[in-house]
């Protein structure tokens, strides 16, 4: 089981240096790519997870170690709004200070 942990992180680790920092590339249903020039949260925000031609976009492939904590976080907000078919921002608040 681990020796094929190892082999999937390392297509993966050679997958994301592949990637060309000009364009997002998303993962489509059925194993196909698509790409765009808008970042992955802008895009999301704009489209949700269905490309021009409807394809729906199942995965975002992101580094997996060694990132910090913000990006972390960003990266698990893109997943959870590909898996839920769009991206929501909630209301924003302000607290009584600016009111």
């Amino acid at each position: 089981m681990k020796k094929n942990f190892d082999i999937r992180l390392a297509a993966l680790r050679e997958y994301l240096r592949s990637l060309s920092a000009d364009e997002t590339v998303f993962i489509v249903e059925g194993g196909g790519e698509f790409r765009t020039a808008e970042d992955a949260f802008t895009y999301l925000r704009k489209y949700g997870a269905v490309t021009p031609d409807g394809k729906r976009i199942v995965l975002y492939p992101h580094p997996v170690e060694g990132v910090d904590p913000l990006s972390l976080s960003l990266y698990q907000m893109i997943d959870e709004a590909i898996e839920q078919g769009k991206l929501e921002l909630p209301e924003l608040e302000s607290d009584d200070l600016c009111k």
